[in-house]
């Protein structure tokens, strides 16, 4: 083993990355269009330059949308209804997108958002897939444009389609047609971009852009019988649940009957419920509609079987130590989507990793038998200061751009509890060490046979045949140690870093300050990367981030 004041091996790399939009592009078609006003609707500020002047206005009735909606679906291409998305790793993201009109509907998306997708959550963890709900009721400023309405709306959808090639689609239907918005008022790139169809409601268009134009077989439709609630709700709410103008009643009616000539019946469902007062608990009096536990089963069944079919491989190996490295993965992806870039903490930890020391901050071990080996890399911050965020971003950068050239063990506390957490990561080293060796077919060059995972020198042995750097990361280790008394140098990884430790090991560890942990950590030979808070600037940045999941600007930035 080499001493840090000497030469180092190193594993350099380079790698170009490209980060580009991909959402599909869709050819115009020729449509003949009538602007249709709903009472009540907020007045466009479309500027006069952006508005496509050259629809002729023929009269339109219902029969002739859908047979016009019709033949628009037929010509469309399939040759994107295989397309599972851009996604090549393991783990998955899945995009549900929801689609109803908002005033009649508050029940049921708080029925999906509290109880369906949390459910679905736990149910999909440790397959690797990571939910993601696009529930866009607090999505659009109620000071935004006709376009900027619409694109908010429809290039949700489009990301749900970059990420799953057909989307999770939930579309909700009852009496209301929903916003028709005039045509003369639709900017060229919108109408072209998305094909618009001359009658479509909002709603609509999310439902034929999302589901009628790819026959998406991950789309179910879940339609409210609703004569009980017209029946026995207060006339002041009525307008919020059905259509006064005929067009769009005829409209929703013939929607509900068309349905089942696009979808099979395992794709629609028809449910009841019943109305059961007024609430105000949420600040603001609403209609209160119970019964929805059919609705409920009915639509996390769905997207349970929907994802399975779609990312079978996900549930077929039934491996314990691949199902814990997909709940370990999909841990990582929630904890990181509010990623704050740390460009100066990620370059010293790719230093570290590829033996380009000079330049780290090296801290001698008050143990001097723990002096001449290969040194930690030990992150420290306060808590909350975003060591795991900022070590979890660091192992899916990893396993994104360098999946191959490195040999990977990562451990979060707070992704997986075990009584034991040292003998869990010890065995599970061991086992992904002999999976490894097993399918490179690499043997003892002493023995010429495949090492023994049962053997006392398997670790040592088995890091010694590496072909590559072994990567360990551990975070969270002191978590739980309320009272500081755990002996953290009879655990892992300390306990074994005499078998860990080589010229190409390197093992990275986060930990607070001035705890018993951190004490361990001090007696052994270690570079320093010390956290500090976050910048206003980055927290701003962070701010951003989270209302950006919810297509919100930050309402704090000046």
């Amino acid at each position: 083993m080499s001493h840090p004041s000497k030469s180092q091996q190193r594993f350099p790399f380079r790698t170009l990355v490209h980060v580009r939009r991909n959402y599909r592009k869709l050819p115009p078609i020729v449509q003949t269009a009538r602007s249709i006003e709903e009472n009540g609707s907020s007045k466009s500020s479309l500027s006069p330059t952006t508005i496509d002047f050259r629809y002729e206005t023929p009269p339109l009735d219902t029969n002739n949308f859908w047979d016009r909606l019709h033949e628009h679906i037929a010509n469309q291409t399939l040759e994107h209804n295989d397309d599972h998305g851009r996604q090549q790793a393991p783990n998955k993201v899945v995009r549900i997108f929801v689609s109803s009109t908002f005033t009649d509907f508050f029940n049921e998306r708080e029925v999906l958002i509290k109880k369906v997708f949390p459910a679905l959550r736990d149910e999909m963890e440790s397959a690797g897939i990571q939910i993601i709900d696009c529930d866009l009721r607090w999505g659009v400023p109620k000071d935004s444009t006709t376009e900027q309405t619409i694109l908010t709306c429809l290039e949700e959808l489009d990301r749900c389609f970059e990420d799953n090639g057909q989307p999770f689609f939930i579309g909700l239907l009852s009496d209301k047609y929903g916003w028709v918005p005039k045509l003369n008022e639709l900017p060229k790139n919108i109408t072209e971009r998305y094909r618009w169809i001359d009658g479509a409601s909002i709603t609509l268009m999310e439902f034929i852009h999302g589901a009628f134009r790819t026959h998406n077989p991950n789309a179910f439709f879940l339609i409210r019988k609703s004569e009980n609630i017209l029946k026995n709700i207060p006339d002041v709410y009525k307008d919020k649940f059905r259509d006064k103008d005929e067009f769009n009643q005829s409209q929703i009616q013939e929607l509900k009957e068309q349905l089942p000539k696009m979808f099979p019946s395992e794709q629609i469902f028809h449910y009841d419920c019943y109305y059961n007062g007024l609430d105000s608990s949420t600040g603001r009096e609403r209609v209160k509609i119970d019964g929805l536990n059919e609705f409920e089963e009915h639509a996390k069944n769905f997207l349970i079987q929907a994802i399975q079919k779609w990312y079978p491989t996900n549930f077929h190996n039934t491996n314990s130590l691949d199902a814990e490295q997909k709940q370990m993965t999909t841990f990582l992806l929630n904890k990181t989507q509010y990623f704050v870039d740390r460009p100066n903490e990620f370059s010293i930890l790719f230093k570290y990793i590829t033996g380009d020391h000079k330049d780290l901050k090296l801290i001698s071990a008050t143990d001097a038998k723990n002096e001449n080996v290969q040194p930690l890399m030990v992150v420290t911050g306060r808590s909350g200061d975003g060591k795991s965020i900022l070590l979890g971003k660091f192992v899916l950068a990893i396993e994104e751009k360098f999946p191959s050239k490195f040999f990977l063990f990562y451990h979060f506390l707070d992704g997986a509890f075990h009584a034991n957490a040292s003998h869990f990561m010890l065995t599970t080293l061991k086992q992904k060490l002999d999976k490894y060796l097993e399918e490179n077919n690499i043997i003892s060059s002493k023995t010429g046979e495949r090492l023994k995972i049962t053997d006392d020198s398997f670790l040592s042995d088995a890091i010694n045949l590496l072909p590559i750097p072994l990567l360990i990361i551990v975070d969270g280790l002191d978590k739980g140690d309320i009272h500081q008394r755990r002996k953290y140098r009879e655990e892992f990884p300390f306990f074994y870093l005499q078998e860990l430790m080589t010229d190409h090991t390197y093992i990275i560890i986060s930990c607070e300050t001035n705890n018993s942990l951190h004490q361990t950590i001090h007696d052994h030979i270690h570079y320093l990367l010390q956290l500090e808070p976050l910048t206003n600037e980055q927290r701003h940045l962070y701010i951003e981030q989270f209302f950006h999941r919810f297509n919100k600007s930050n309402p704090f930035r000046k």
